[in-house]
């Protein structure tokens, strides 16, 4: 769905600079209904072996349209839809092509309006629901004597973009436009089975009516009184203190692992804090394994969590070259263990600052 992508971001690229403030609009329930040209893409009649490209004339799309309007210019509703089409060519050509395609479709929509400072409010808008297709009599397809007479339905889905005038608090005139699909649409009960997919454009006018009012916010009293004496000179600034740092760190890893949990990452989320606050130039960093496994092997995972250490602060904004790592393996235990014992407060980096 690359093109319904664009289509609804290029809608909000046009209309998100327009904002200018907050908006208060009637909040309350709406219907309308809109009517204007719809224009069928070429529907591809698709069986195992066989494809036949069927064009329609463009034709007169109706939309008819409630729910519900916020003040803030969020809408919530349903829309019914209709649309008929006669088929205008059919190719590859066996016959003189005859036939109309008729689409019913149901939308559960969702529509933000953006304030301009003036009647106009242009918006976006999106639909998710089901759609129903119809052929009458199209063709000839496939084979010079099959004509299609065939109802499918399935999911559906639109976008749209346009612009509301206020008439009247309580009145809308708008125009847009409105891309719609319907994909999958797979004729089982046909002879040949056969498959196609739905994509339609339309532009349309309408009216909408909010049975709703305005929430203005009270107007408060105001009170004149005699201007106040000019206040006497401020005091002189006291002195600023030097900031409280924290000056020694520890984080604790996992059995055999060198990747900082969620609970390391805030506590070195805190280092950067203070090395910043108090304008730290070097900190050394230490890592440290417990006596589970050879001691070769527990000297390198104590330098990978160091690293990892160091890579994390820089990534919060220090400098790579004020960051200095070592590795103690099992040497200088926090908590004083046999050989082979996995103890997990000696699984740990220490962050001084020196």
């Amino acid at each position: 769905m690359k093109l319904h992508h664009l289509l609804m971001g290029t809608a909000l690229a046009l209309v998100l600079p327009m904002v200018a403030s907050a908006q208060t609009l009637p909040e309350g329930p709406y219907i309308g209904s809109q009517i204007g040209v719809n224009w069928l893409q070429d529907l591809d009649f698709k069986t195992a072996t066989t494809t036949n490209k069927v064009k329609s004339k463009e034709s007169i799309a109706a939309v008819f349209e409630g729910g519900y309007q916020f003040g803030d210019g969020l809408r919530l509703g349903i829309e019914g839809g209709y649309s008929l089409h006669q088929v205008d060519k059919i190719s590859p050509a066996l016959g003189n092509p005859i036939g109309d395609t008729t689409t019913f479709t149901l939308m559960g929509v969702v529509q933000k309006e953006f304030d301009t400072g003036s009647a106009f409010r242009p918006y976006v808008a999106a639909g998710l629901g089901w759609g129903w297709v119809d052929t009458d009599n199209v063709g000839p397809v496939f084979t010079a004597p099959y004509y299609s007479n065939a109802a499918q339905d399935n999911f559906a889905y639109q976008l749209g973009a346009g612009v509301a005038y206020a008439l009247s608090p309580g009145l809308d005139l708008t125009i847009g436009y409105r891309y719609q699909g319907i994909d999958d649409l797979k004729f089982k009960n046909e002879n040949p089975v056969y498959k196609t997919n739905y994509s339609s454009h339309s532009v349309l006018i309408g009216v909408r009516t909010v049975f709703g009012s305005v929430q203005e916010k009270p107007a408060q009293a105001t009170t004149v009184v005699a201007p106040p004496p000019p206040p006497p000179p401020p005091p002189p600034p006291a002195p600023v203190a030097a900031p409280t740092i924290t000056r020694n760190f520890t984080v604790f890893f996992d059995w055999d692992r060198s990747v900082l949990s969620a609970d390391a990452q805030q506590v070195l989320q805190n280092v950067a804090r203070d090395a910043k606050a108090g304008k730290i130039v070097q900190i050394n960093v230490a890592g440290h394994a417990d006596t589970s496994g050879p001691s070769d092997y527990n000297q390198k995972l104590s330098q990978r969590r160091a690293e990892a250490v160091r890579e994390y602060l820089v990534s919060q904004g220090l400098p790579a070259n004020q960051v200095a790592v070592e590795a103690k393996g099992e040497t200088d235990l926090l908590v004083p263990t046999a050989d082979g014992v996995r103890e997990p407060s000696n699984r740990r980096a220490v962050i001084v600052f020196p």
